[in-house]
C-alpha cells in the first residue's frame, strides 16, 4: 500500500468517534484479546479513608516491608476494528512508551513504599465493539483490580465506561475524548478527570482569532452528530455576537453518501470569507478533496478532527509533508516551539518509534510503509500529560490498602488538590476535573511550512497568521 493510501485508510477509521481529532511495551507483558472471567458481584469497591494529616497524605517508606511485585495496569481499548487508530497512532503509543521505559528503569516509583515497581501491563481488545468494550471494563475492575486502570477510545467508550470505574472506586484519566456535555459527567463521577480540549476553550480562540483578522462572514459544513451540533451550536451565535454573518450552513450526514462538490459549490457561490468544516475526516476529506478540485479557496478554511495530524497532506496530495495544507486550519495547537518541554517530548516520542520501525517516517526522512505512529499537534500533549499525572499522583500519593492495591481515593484526593508538571503545562491543575484554558499550548492552529502553528490571539501563539489563504496546489 503506498502511503496516500496508507494514509487516507488512517484518517478515514477516525470518523467512527463521536467528537475530536484524533507508547510495543516492556515489563510486565503486552495487549491481549482474553477475556476475563465475568464479575462475581456488583458490589462497589472500597478503599481506605486518606490518613489525617496536614500537608502530605502518604509517609514516605510506611509500608517499605510489604510485598509489592509488581502493579497491575489494565485497560480495554481498540487493537482491531474502526478505533484501532487510537492505539496505533493517538493514547496507544504515549501509554506504550511510558510503561516501556519505566520498566527499563526499574519501574514506577511508590512512595509508601519507598522503592520502584515494575508495571504489569495488559490491555484487552474489544474489537471496536461498544457493549463488548464496558463488559470487559467491569470484568478488569472486579476481577483483576488493577493499581492503574487505562482509559478508553473515543468519547462514545469514555461516557459508557466513566459510571463502570466510578461504580468501583477506580481512578481514571481520560485520554482521547472530550465534550461539553462531559462536565457535567464528571460532576457525577469525580474520580474520573480529562485532558483533552473541545469546543469550551476552542470556539473562543476561533472567533476571538476571526474578529482579529478581520472576518465578516462564515459558511459551515458539519456533521450532523455530537461533534458538528457542539461545535456549530457554540460558534454560530458567537459569531453574530461580534456581528460576522452566516452565509449558510449545512448538515452532512455521518453515514450514507453526500455530495462533496455540492457542498462546495454552495459555500463558493454564498461568497463567505470563511469556510468551516465541522466533521469526521471521512466527510471532511472528501469535501476538501472537492474544494481542491473546484478551486475553492476562502480566505480561511478550517478542517475539524483530523486537520492536526501529520498525515493530512499525505491523504490530500499523495506527497511527504504538509506543503500542500499552506494557510489551513485545525482544532487543537502546540509543536515544538510551544515550550522547551514540547520540544523534548516531541523529539523523544518521534526518535523512539522511529527506533522501534514503527514511525511513518524514517530517521532519513524517507517514508516508512510500515508505520502507523503519526503526530498528533492537537492531542499528543495531552495524551502523554495522562501517564504524567499518573505517575506524579503516584509518586506522591501512593500508598497500598489492606489488599495490596493502590489505594484510588488518595490518588483522586491528590489530583484534585495539586499541580502537576506535564508536557501539556508545567502547572497543570484541575477545575471541576477538566482543564481551563490556560492549562493549554493552544486551541487552534494552522498549518505553515508543514508545521501547525498555534494561532491563539495571545502569547501562546507561535507564528503570524497567514490570511488570507493560499491557493491550493495543483495536482
Amino acid at each position: 500500500m503506498n502511503l496516500k493510501k496508507k494514509s487516507l485508510a488512517l484518517i478515514l477509521a477516525l470518523a467512527t468517534v463521536l467528537v475530536f481529532a484524533l507508547s510495543g511495551c516492556g515489563g510486565g507483558g503486552g495487549s491481549s484479546t482474553d477475556t476475563p472471567a465475568a464479575p462475581a458481584d456488583n458490589g462497589s469497591a472500597t478503599a481506605e479513608a486518606p490518613p489525617a494529616a496536614s500537608g502530605e497524605l502518604v509517609e514516605t517508606g510506611s509500608q517499605s516491608d510489604a510485598t509489592k511485585d509488581a502493579l497491575i495496569v489494565r485497560g480495554v481499548r481498540s487493537s482491531t476494528g474502526t478505533n484501532a487508530i487510537f492505539e496505533q497512532t493517538a493514547f496507544g503509543p504515549q501509554y506504550k512508551m511510558w510503561i516501556d521505559e519505566l520498566n527499563a528503569d526499574g519501574g514506577l516509583y511508590v512512595k509508601s513504599l519507598d522503592r520502584k515497581v515494575p508495571l504489569d501491563l495488559k490491555v484487552y481488545d474489544d474489537g471496536s465493539d461498544l457493549a463488548k468494550t464496558t463488559q470487559l471494563f467491569e470484568q478488569i475492575c472486579v476481577d483483576e483490580k488493577p493499581d492503574i486502570l487505562l482509559p478508553p477510545v473515543s468519547t462514545e467508550a469514555l461516557f459508557a465506561c466513566t459510571p463502570i470505574a466510578q461504580k468501583y472506586g477506580y481512578y481514571m484519566i481520560a485520554g482521547e475524548g472530550g465534550a461539553k456535555e462531559l462536565e457535567q459527567y464528571l460532576d457525577q463521577n469525580p474520580n474520573i478527570f480529562s485532558v483533552l480540549g473541545y469546543s469550551e476553550t476552542q470556539v473562543p480562540a476561533f472567533v476571538k482569532f476571526a474578529e482579529e483578522v478581520g472576518i465578516t462572514s462564515v459558511y459551515c459544513a458539519y456533521i450532523d452528530a455530537l461533534h458538528g451540533t457542539e461545535y456549530w451550536g457554540a460558534t454560530k451565535p458567537a459569531l453574530e455576537e461580534i456581528g460576522i454573518e452566516i452565509k449558510g450552513e449545512q448538515s452532512v450526514p455521518l453515514t450514507g453518501g453526500f455530495d462533496g462538490d455540492a457542498i462546495i459549490n454552495a459555500a463558493k457561490q454564498s461568497g463567505a470569507d470563511a469556510f468551516l468544516v465541522y466533521t469526521y475526516p471521512d466527510q471532511g476529506i472528501p469535501i476538501a478533496l472537492s474544494a481542491i478540485k473546484l478551486g475553492y479557496n476562502p480566505d480561511l478554511y478550517l478542517m475539524g478532527p483530523g486537520g492536526s495530524y501529520d498525515f493530512i497532506g499525505g491523504a490530500l496530495f499523495g506527497a511527504l509533508g504538509n506543503a500542500g495544507m499552506e494557510g489551513v486550519f485545525g482544532w487543537g495547537g502546540w509543536n515544538e516551539k510551544s515550550s522547551d518541554r514540547a520540544k523534548e517530548y516531541s523529539e523523544h516520542f518521534r526518535n523512539y518509534w522511529i527506533e522501534k520501525g514503527d514511525f511513518w517516517l524514517n530517521a532519513d526522512g524517507s517514508p516508512n510503509p510500515d508505520g502507523t505512529v503519526f503526530q498528533d499537534w492537537w492531542g499528543h500533549a495531552s495524551y502523554y500529560s495522562v501517564c504524567e499525572i499518573y505517575q506524579q499522583a503516584i509518586e506522591n500519593a501512593g500508598s497500598l490498602t489492606d489488599d495490596g492495591q493502590l489505594d484510588q481515593e488518595l490518588l483522586v484526593q491528590y489530583t484534585k488538590e495539586n499541580e502537576f508538571d506535564t508536557v501539556l503545562n508545567e502547572h497543570l491543575r484541575f477545575t471541576n476535573n477538566i482543564l481551563t484554558d490556560e492549562m493549554y499550548l493552544g486551541n487552534i492552529g494552522q498549518w505553515q511550512n508543514g508545521i501547525f502553528e498555534v494561532m491563539d490571539v495571545d502569547d501562546r501563539r507561535t507564528a503570524d497568521p497567514i490570511y488570507p489563504k493560499p491557493a491550493w496546489p495543483s495536482n
